[in-house]
């Protein structure tokens, strides 16, 4: 049975949408500088660094925000759990025994916090194929982001105000030896638990000694950038975690912010001198670029364009409400399906292909489009396959034209 094993950031999102982010409301809490505290539209500020950037608690500048309404929706989010729920849905067939999908395990390893958001958490995972026996309880908050989202920013753009919680506790020390007995090993947003990110070179190096594919996707690190403004993020503590790295997903924000290059080109070429197997850059709804060694995947360096299809469907006038939130997260769900569904059909290292393997991550991204935040919860078993297929097929149509 293959094995997707994943750990990194899991929380619960609270999203407003048509939160307005060129509105009067939203420049006054908007940041002046680099690592400030303020708000930025496509990036994270921490829930205490914003309170100190306006002197006030977040509740007075979320109800100011949001105009004292509620969330319009509670979901569960975060770059590594989301991930492995897509690509959970995107494996599943076995409905005798959910976890085991397609011939595979998705599970997360984690940790929530030990009140009412932990238990809504809990009762929206129930409601997915993930294994959550390592999703452990500890004293303190569940990590939650409020998610404020603008359809009409930048063809669609979002802010996050994240508060870390019990984020902060969860170390390597929770991850047991089953951790890494896995075919894939993929580390999600790990900048949002700071002890894993911190760990972030041995634990892949580790991983990768054990023989596992080794995926890293990332998050804008605001607590890097709020403590050194003036200098390249690091992947990980004093130790880089590129050389063990076989598949690093980034956008083009964190790629220039990673490599401190001026350009995606001057990135990947960054990284690929670092050690790093293969990378990924997406840019929001424009083409995403690539290269591959030859380690993993079969050597080339290209580009792809975003689904038209999801182009199409989000400017017609009955386009489905949702928003931009996880589109990254599902885009990596799409890259470790697509390495889980290769692995099944025989792939060995170097022989695996970066174009099916972005193809069916830049699909599984554009459906997050079509419902709000990350988790998609399925009226029944492969749902959310057929329906991401079906994108697919579209996509190679698009490319014979």
């Amino acid at each position: 049975m293959l094995k997707i094993h994943g750990t990194g950031c899991a929380l619960m999102d609270y999203l407003y949408a048509d939160i307005r982010l060129d509105s009067e409301v939203f420049q006054r809490y908007r940041s002046r500088k680099p690592g400030d505290g303020g708000l930025e539209p496509g990036k994270l500020v921490f829930v205490e660094d914003l309170e100190r950037f306006a002197g006030r608690p977040f509740s007075e500048i979320l109800s100011e925000l949001s105009g004292g309404r509620k969330p319009d929706r509670a979901n569960l989010g975060g770059p590594s759990v989301v991930a492995l729920i897509h690509a959970a849905q995107m494996l599943e067939d076995n409905l005798e025994d959910p976890f085991e999908a397609n011939g595979a395990q998705v599970q997360f390893y984690g940790a929530r916090g030990n009140d009412e958001s932990g238990q809504a958490l809990m009762h929206i995972v129930a409601q997915v194929p993930l294994e959550t026996t390592e999703y452990r309880v500890l004293k303190g908050k569940t990590p939650f982001t409020q998610v404020f989202s603008d359809p009409t920013y930048d063809h669609g753009e979002r802010t996050f105000v994240n508060c870390r919680g019990v984020a902060d506790l969860y170390s390597a020390d929770y991850l047991p030896q089953s951790f890494f007995d896995a075919d894939i090993v993929a580390f999600g947003g790990t900048a949002l638990v700071p002890p894993l990110h911190d760990t972030l070179a041995s634990l892949c190096r580790r991983a990768q000694h054990e023989s596992a594919i080794v995926v890293v996707n990332t998050v804008y690190d605001f607590r890097y950038e709020r403590d050194n403004p003036s200098r390249c993020w690091r992947l990980g503590g004093d130790e880089d975690a590129y050389p063990w790295i076989d598949v690093l997903i980034v956008d083009r924000e964190e790629a220039l912010k990673l490599s401190g290059a001026k350009n995606i080109e001057g990135a990947l070429a960054y990284f690929k001198a670092q050690g790093t197997s293969a990378s990924i850059i997406t840019d929001g709804a424009r083409d995403i670029h690539f290269y591959s060694d030859g380690r993993l995947f079969a050597p080339r360096e290209a580009s792809l364009a975003v689904s038209a299809e999801v182009t199409k469907v989000l400017q017609s006038p009955d386009k489905p409400q949702g928003d931009t939130t996880g589109c990254g997260d599902n885009f990596v769900g799409g890259v470790l399906a697509s390495l889980a569904l290769q692995s099944k059909a025989g792939c060995k290292r170097g022989s695996f292909d970066i174009i099916q393997t972005c193809e069916m991550a830049i699909v599984s991204g554009g459906f997050a489009c079509f419902y709000l935040g990350g988790t998609y919860l399925e009226r029944y078993p492969g749902e959310k396959r057929e329906k991401v297929m079906h994108l697919l097929d579209l996509y190679h149509t698009q490319h014979q034209g």
